[in-house]
């Protein structure tokens, strides 16, 4: 009886060696489709902000943006992108503006996206800074069920109260 429990005790172990390095390669390979999409957002937005400039949005020398906080679960490609401006411009023309020449890009670039959504990079929230001022603007970049679930989500919080 006592080496069935060290049999027991050692299938235990290698069980849970094969879960954690399944799990940590899974971990990695999410974490290298999110540095590839946001390396994609990046290159697009520094060609699609420059659309921005009628609106006083200060161009920024070194572009880069941030991923969207995790609350929405893992593998959503959203990335957040601040800008310093000089004035207050209508957010929805410049939503619209930034939309067009990221679908411009994408099709220049033979991005497609996934499911039925039609732009692969879309601009899913606009907002100003009350303290600073600076212009906050996500991106989307719809290459998986989990980024599409997000819109979706994004489009039923913004549905009117009734």
């Amino acid at each position: 009886m006592h080496d069935l429990g060290w049999m027991f005790l050692g299938l235990l172990i290698v069980i849970l060696l094969i879960v954690t390095f399944i799990r940590r390669r899974g971990r990695r390979k999410t974490e290298r489709q999110i540095i590839e999409s946001q390396q994609l957002v990046n290159s697009a937005l520094r060609v699609a902000v420059q659309s921005l400039e009628p609106f006083k949005v200060k161009m920024p020398t070194d572009l880069t943006t941030e991923i969207v906080a995790n609350i929405w679960g893992h593998n959503v490609m959203a990335f957040e992108l601040i800008l310093e401006n000089q004035g207050r411009a209508d957010l929805q023309q410049i939503t619209s503006h930034l939309d067009q020449a990221l679908s411009d890009y994408a099709k220049t670039h033979g991005l497609r996206a996934f499911g039925m959504q039609k732009e692969p990079l879309l601009v899913t929230d606009a907002w100003y800074d009350n303290v600073q001022g600076d212009l906050h603007l996500d991106i989307a970049h719809v290459t998986n069920a989990q980024t599409l679930a997000y819109l979706r989500d994004l489009a039923r919080l913004n549905q009117p109260a009734f």
